[in-house]
């Protein structure tokens, strides 16, 4: 059973690592749009930063209720602030460019994950949730 916990422990990291991993790697592949795409890595990327994104996005949001649970208010606290913070950013990147046919489109895929997942930290924050 303690191998069990320690393996739900990895759910939101994971989660987060695929969501940001999958903007990154569809940044990579409009760049190597402008060259050869007849190569094998470039069609490997291009299939799989769409899976990246929505796997990432689900274990993300899943992992946020388990972290939720297990962890002390002042840890949840700031991991929601942290994760509001990064949705923050990714958000007014995206807005900054402006641009929704290139890859920072992508970028709302974290600005949306972040908000959800810090509303779902933060939740925690109630008059009635352990302090210790």
């Amino acid at each position: 059973m303690p191998g069990e916990l320690k393996a739900l422990n990895w759910v939101f990291p994971i989660g987060a690592i695929l969501t940001i991993g999958g903007v990154f790697l569809y940044g990579l592949v409009e760049r190597l749009s402008f060259g050869n795409t007849r190569v094998w890595w470039f069609s490997l990327l291009s299939e799989t930063f769409f899976p990246a994104l929505l796997i990432g996005s689900v274990l993300a949001i899943v992992g946020s209720f388990i972290e939720r649970k297990r962890l002390l208010v002042k840890e949840t606290r700031f991991r929601g602030i942290v994760c509001w913070a990064a949705s923050a950013i990714a958000f007014l990147i995206f807005a900054m460019t402006g641009n929704v046919h290139g890859w920072t489109f992508t970028l709302i895929f974290p600005a949306f994950i972040g908000f959800v997942v810090g509303a779902v930290l933060l939740s925690k924050l109630g008059p009635g949730a352990p302090s210790a």
